[in-house]
């Protein structure tokens, strides 16, 4: 789907007190479970694509790249504990 397009990724949520993500966020779905590891071509991919949107949309930054466990909390739970923050952090320029 193209990022400027709405897409219903988020359901019930909030992001800085502001209700229903989808009318103004860009979802990346990941494949994947709670209980196993992601690939390192996840990460690769990922962080690519963060770091063409951070070069083009002047309002995102790194800090305000959360995931669905943090927008919806008690109803989503990914990307789950196994995903590694700290290393996707360090791939984003």
């Amino acid at each position: 789907m193209p990022f400027d397009k709405r897409a219903w990724h988020a359901g019930q949520s909030s992001f800085e007190n502001i209700k229903n993500c989808n009318d103004y966020s860009i979802g990346i779905e990941l494949e994947g479970c709670e209980d196993i590891v992601y690939e390192n071509i996840q990460y690769i991919k990922l962080s690519e694509i963060i770091n063409s949107l951070l070069g083009s949309y002047k309002h995102l930054s790194l800090n305000r790249i959360v995931s669905h466990s943090d927008i919806a909390p008690g109803r989503k739970s990914d990307p789950g504990p196994l995903f590694d923050w700290k290393r996707l952090k360090t791939m984003i320029k």
